[in-house]
């Protein structure tokens, strides 16, 4: 504790004694819970606070000599002159327990009923004027004076406000967070020349001066790298610490390569610690990071059900380190009645952050709905980048595509497909959030020149998602969704790239996929824009448990003036821990459609 002053014109008292209540605030709850303090049917030594508010009222209770008596008392017969004695330091004991909420001047009375061995005393207390904040200075000292993220700590004063009442926790609250901040910068020495909380009782204002003095700055030093095996090259761990010996220590640092780390995938368990009692002469921190690597393998195995999927399982594998230079693959396989799929990926990881990767993929798709029946080997590259919390990708595809749509011949689409794709989610809860959103761009094309495609096209696809919090059991969620494809011979493009509403993601209500425009055989065939949008208001009920409302509306046609189709209906969401199990009821507004159309969703995030 520091030892601070206090001033009351004319005489100057530590801050420590202020301050002190603070922390007797901690057993006033237990005392004022206590059956023993006093006010039981058969004690001895009654106390009795009136005119204060409950806090203050409970850290009087805490501090009073006589209420710790009592307690201690239980079913014995009080001492008269102890009882005395105890009430001649009662007075200075309640004003020191109003001094941390801003009273300094109170009035207070007592009374006294003594009948045989029985006491009962009441203290009536008015907590006066409040004393209020008439002057904060707040300075800086040393090498560290003019640090431009210590000078905005310095200024950054709240809770106190001049015309505010004092409070004693508020005085320490910006004493510690500058001196917090000196340290987290590399001051580990700051200590303050000057922290007093001056009160005058005559004006019933109080002052705060504090002087900061930072000290000598700290660097970092030497970085050693601990692995319980040497499975991955040293420099590959050391580009994500961004710890550079004889740079300035932040203490931020260290969490910042811990996170990193363990974003990799790579470790169990990963420590970054400054050594600081190892400090050398020149004021330099050695750091020590310790991994401890997690099993190379992961495998995952699941089955469910989608309305749009109908039956599915899942078997995947994630080889989390190929080599020692960080090279990962994943093998995800997903059968199901509608559409399956298997996929393999190869991950090289670049750069200093977390999540930067080339990656080499390879996968296979066959799909049959509204008539469609599609089946697809594409093989990619691409290079993901992160620019904070934006990602970008870029990607090369090839795709070879057979398929053939619902009264036509079979056809064969091969596309060469540059592209370029940006996202960005920001969310509270990955699994269940509450607030955040989410945003994606992807354009994509080929060209028929030199032979390279099947089809000349460009394609681009928005998507924007977001959800609110109104109060704490209600939660309102938005999607929409816009697509275009330009070119010159569309009849050339395969399903996989054309327009589709309707399903569990789309339009509720409608069928998975069944809303585009039709051929000459009347059968779905995928449009060249694409427009849908969703509302939906969620009411946790009872958790796990939620109830849900709904509006849809959207479509897919080959104008830019789509045709929108409505929908709209009620569900059920069951809150697991590894997302929302949702069943939805919903109803299409389009002449002669089902009445009823039902969804069962499994959906983590948004």
């Amino acid at each position: 504790m520091d030892t601070g002053a206090l001033k009351a014109a004319p005489r100057r008292v530590a801050d420590a004694r202020v301050l002190a209540p603070v922390r007797a605030c901690v057993l006033a709850c237990a005392l004022a819970c206590s059956a023993g303090w006093a006010a039981a049917a058969h004690a001895a030594l009654d106390i009795q606070i009136h005119g204060l508010e409950d806090a203050e009222s409970d850290n009087v209770k805490a501090q009073l000599g006589l209420v710790a008596y009592a307690k201690k008392l239980q079913d014995k017969t009080p001492e008269p002159a102890e009882v005395t004695r105890l009430m001649r330091q009662a007075d200075v004991e309640i004003e020191r327990a109003l001094q941390p909420f801003g009273w300094y001047a109170p009035t207070i009375r007592e009374t006294r009923q003594h009948t045989g061995d029985d006491w009962r005393i009441t203290f009536h207390i008015d907590a006066g004027p409040a004393t209020k904040v008439a002057k904060i200075d707040i300075r800086l000292a040393g090498a560290g004076a003019r640090l431009p993220a210590l000078v905005a700590a310095a200024q950054r004063r709240w809770p106190l406000k001049v015309g505010k009442q004092i409070r004693a926790e508020d005085y320490e609250t910006v004493k510690r967070r500058l001196q917090d901040a000196a340290k987290a910068a590399g001051y580990l020495r700051a200590r303050y020349t000057r922290h007093e909380l001056r009160i005058d009782p005559a004006t019933h204002g109080a002052e705060v001066l504090l002087t900061l003095d930072t000290g000598e700055r700290f660097y970092f030093g030497t970085v050693t790298i601990q692995q319980d095996k040497p499975r991955l090259r040293e420099n590959v761990i050391r580009r994500y610490l961004k710890i550079y010996p004889d740079a300035p220590f932040e203490a931020g640092k260290l969490l910042d390569a811990q996170f990193a780390l363990s974003d990799l995938g790579y470790f169990q368990s990963v420590s970054v610690e400054a050594q600081s009692e190892n400090a050398t002469a020149d004021r330099h921190i050695p750091v020590v990071v310790h991994v401890t690597y997690a099993k190379p393998f992961v495998f995952r195995f699941g089955a469910g059900y989608g309305t749009d999927t109908g039956l599915r399982a899942l078997a995947g594998m994630d080889w989390r380190r190929i080599n020692s230079r960080g090279h990962a693959m994943s093998l995800d396989l997903r059968p199901s009645q509608k559409i399956s799929s298997a996929i393999a990926r190869y991950d090289i990881p670049f750069g200093d952050v977390p999540g930067q990767k080339y990656q080499l993929s390879a996968q296979g798709l066959r799909q049959d709905f509204q008539g469609i029946r599609e089946t697809l080997y594409q093989f990619g590259a691409e290079r993901i980048k992160l620019h904070g919390y934006l990602q970008r990708r870029y990607y090369l595809n090839y795709l070879n595509d057979t398929y053939t749509i619902g009264g036509e011949p079979g056809r064969h689409s091969a596309l060469l497909m540059p592209g370029i794709a940006f996202s960005r989610t920001s969310v509270d809860n990955p699994i269940y959030p509450r607030h955040g959103w989410y945003a994606n761009l992807d354009v994509h094309g080929a060209t028929r020149a030199e032979g390279i495609s099947s089809a000349n096209f460009l394609s681009a696809r928005l998507q924007l998602k977001g959800v609110i919090p109104l109060g704490w059991r209600w939660r309102v969620l938005a999607r929409g969704e816009q697509g275009a494809i330009i070119g010159t011979n569309f009849d050339g493009l395969p399903p996989s790239q054309r327009f589709f509403a309707g399903g569990e993601d789309s339009v509720r209500g409608y069928a998975y996929r069944s809303l585009a425009p039709k051929n000459a055989y009347g059968r779905i065939a995928g449009g060249k824009y694409l427009t849908t949008a969703s509302l939906e208001l969620d009411w946790d009920v009872h958790r796990p448990f939620a109830l849900a409302a709904f509006a849809d509306a959207g479509g897919a046609d080959n104008t830019p003036n789509v045709r929108l189709h409505y929908g709209a209906g009620v569900g059920l969401r069951y809150v697991a821990p590894f997302g929302s199990i949702g069943i939805d009821l919903s109803h299409p507004f389009d002449r002669g459609a089902s009445p009823v159309h039902f969804d069962f969703t499994v959906r983590a995030g948004l």
